[in-house]
């Protein structure tokens, strides 16, 4: 799905393979499922999985992944454990930081997802996960801890439910105290497809792009800048990380 809200910015689905490449007349290589890489063991074979992705985003014209599904597997009956990394954090963790380094070895923007606890898809919306500040660490994060910090993903995409009451894409302490201020990341958050739910709240908690549209972070984000509801400092951080991002991405360079 090309996504025209950041200038030069052009998205589209890679979790297992390049997502409806047919619609542009081409076609993209069908991989085995994530948790089959996964149970290889090997983080070189996860290199090229995402450097085969990054290369065929590149032919396509797009210029960022939204692929580096890490969420722990809890319930094999959830929808999409197939493309996620199995049930242990440091072997995930390991092997989606291989993936992202593929990708973005070819010039292309690598995402981190689904941040975080988005263990099932059934009512994925509305459940609110509840587990303590330790144990959320030594499990789930540990995975996304280490992808982010061996894997260096431009991008980290934050996921539809709840966390301890706050949905994940305004939920401060997962946003900025743990990815942004203890895990250091400098790139920059996006929410999953709609699952932006404010304006003030999400940009302070540390959402940097809503996606796809513009709900909260077009004119009712503009006019809560002008009303001094979000301070500048602030949306000159979230440009900033989109900014850097790019260029650290190379898809300025080699655009």
């Amino acid at each position: 799905v090309p996504r025209l809200g950041i200038p030069g910015i052009d998205m589209s689905d890679a979790a297992y393979g390049v997502r409806s490449s047919g619609v542009n007349g081409r076609y993209s290589t069908a991989l085995p499922a994530n948790v089959a890489a996964a149970a290889s063991w090997d983080p070189q074979a996860a290199f090229e999985y995402g450097a085969l992705i990054g290369r065929e985003l590149r032919a396509q014209g797009y210029n960022m992944s939204l692929g580096g599904g890490v969420d722990i597997t809890r319930d094999p009956r959830n929808g999409r454990t197939f493309e996620y990394l199995g049930e242990d954090p440091v072997l995930a963790g390991t092997l989606v930081a291989k993936l992202i380094e593929g990708t973005q070895s070819e010039h292309v923007i690598g995402d981190i997802k689904h941040y975080a606890f988005n263990d099932q898809e059934s009512a994925r919306d509305s459940v609110d996960v509840q587990i303590g500040k330790r144990a959320a660490l030594e499990s789930d994060l540990l995975a996304f801890e280490i992808g982010v910090e061996q894997g260096h993903p431009a991008a980290v995409m934050c996921s539809y439910n709840r966390l301890n009451g706050d949905f994940t894409c305004e939920n401060k302490w997962l946003l900025t105290d743990i990815l942004k201020k203890e895990w250091q990341f400098p790139g920059f958050v996006l929410s999953d497809w709609g699952a932006t739910h404010s304006v003030e709240k999400a940009s302070m908690a540390g959402l940097d792009n809503e996606e796809p549209g513009k709900d909260f972070y077009g004119d009712k984000f503009k006019q809560a800048v002008q009303s001094g509801k979000i301070p500048m400092v602030e949306l000159n951080d979230h440009a900033h990380r989109i900014l850097r991002s790019m260029f650290a991405a190379g898809i300025i360079d080699y655009p």
